[in-house]
Formats: structure tokens, sequence, C-alpha cells
């Protein structure tokens, strides 16, 4: 008898196996810990299958219900500065993967991108959306080289001229 409860043989009286067969995990995925529930004596730890690109805690972020799990990568942020306001990034930009995969919304249950700016809502991008925002950036980052290039010459003109002057 103590053999069939380790090979999950059925009873002789026809009583389902108290043994449970291991899920199947996705390839890219792994099984990761979560925290179900408030710190305390009432959280429980359960594992689900977790996209190996995630890099969330699960434990430490603990979620009240096993579908407030998502997942996300690691954030990648460009900070831009002032000087007008030495210390501190007047703007800081966001990036990183995402999916909700209990989400209603076939979407946002897929991974895609999250672009963010610290102030206001985040940006959430299918995989085409965010090749084409990265474009639109690098043409962004190419007008801003001008920009300073232009700034930059200026700036030694003045300079010259008041030499002369």
């Amino acid at each position: 008898m103590a053999t069939q409860e380790l090979t999950g043989a059925s009873h002789a009286d026809g009583a389902a196996a108290t043994v449970h067969p291991f899920p199947v995990i996705a390839p890219g995925h792994h099984l990761a810990p979560v925290a179900i529930g408030a710190p305390g004596p009432e959280q429980r730890i359960v594992f689900v299958p977790d996209p190996d690109w995630c890099a969330t805690n699960h434990v430490a972020s603990w979620v009240h219900f096993i579908e407030d799990v998502d997942h996300t990568g690691d954030e990648f942020a460009v900070h831009i500065p002032s000087f007008l306001n030495v210390g501190k990034s007047a703007y800081t930009l966001t990036a990183t993967v995402g999916c909700d995969s209990m989400s209603t919304d076939p979407q946002m249950r897929a991974a895609h991108v999250i672009v963010g700016d610290e102030g206001s809502v985040d940006a959430y991008l299918t995989p085409d959306m965010a090749d084409v925002t990265a474009v639109d950036l690098e043409r962004l980052a190419a007008k801003i080289r001008e920009a300073a290039r232009t700034a930059r010459l200026h700036n030694q003109h003045e300079a010259t001229q008041a030499v002369t002057a």
C-alpha cells in the first residue's frame, strides 16, 4: 500500500491518487515562488511559471491574489538632467518588458514593452509598436546631437567675438 501512495497508483477501492503530476513548464520559463497574502502567518508561498526574463522578486513583491501576479523584466532608464535644477533629473524615461498572464486582455497577457516617465501614464507597446518607437527615439537622439553641435558652435563663435572685441 505504501508503494501505491508513493507512485501515485490508484487505491484498491478506486480512490484518487494522492500524488499530483508535476506541471509541464513551457520553454523560456521556470517555476518561481510567489507570496500570496500580506506578510504574516496567513501568507502562503506558491510556485508559478515565470518567464526567464522576469526580474520581479515575487516573494518580496507579494500580492493579495494569484490573479494579481504580473511579470516585468529589468528596467532601463535614461535620466535627463537640467542645469537649472542640478542634481535632479528633469525627466526619467524608462523601458521594460512586461506581461500580465492573468489579464482578460490578450495584449496584456502577451509580452509587451512598457515605457514610462515616472510622472504620467505608462505606454504599453506591442513589439512592433516598440520597434517604431525605437526608430523615432533614434531620430530624436540624432536631433539632440545636432542641436548640441549647433549650440556648441554658437558658443564658440560668441566666445571668439568676445575675445576680439
